[in-house]
């Protein structure tokens, strides 16, 4: 008898320690702008944001000036482009969708360009169109 009571209770035990899913790709980043000339480095995320590692072989400077022309135009408002204390570049954007960090740095010890990309799902507001 006891046996059924102790697998539940290790099943539930696994299924508590799961870490949460993190959305798709298309919740999170739905218009997803890959630097030029890059490779992705890595991805994590959490249950409701995603940020994928890009490392492009051009400068820093030529993946900056790329980004802000393409998120200053439509369907990308360029709301924010800051030079960090590193050198780095952090810029954010927003659409009628879920925004976008953008964060650009020279990668360490070589040559190229380490881009990371962070996208939220968007959740709805309670009396928004198209709430449920």
């Amino acid at each position: 008898m006891r046996k059924p009571l102790v697998l539940a209770t290790l099943l539930l035990l696994a299924a508590c320690s799961r870490p949460p899913k993190e959305p798709a790709l298309g919740e999170a980043i739905p218009n997803l702008p890959v630097p030029p000339s890059a490779a992705v480095v890595s991805r994590e995320g959490g249950e409701d944001a995603i940020k994928i590692r890009f490392r492009s072989t051009d400068t820093p400077e030529k993946v900056a000036a790329y980004y802000r022309e393409l998120l200053s135009n439509p369907p990308w408002r360029l709301v924010s482009d800051t030079r960090q204390q590193d050198g780095g570049v952090a810029l954010y954007a927003e659409q009628d969708g879920p925004p976008l960090w953008v964060t650009i740095r020279k990668a360490d010890g070589s040559e190229g360009t380490y881009v990371d990309l962070a996208g939220a799902r968007v959740k709805s507001r309670p009396g928004a169109a198209g709430a449920h």
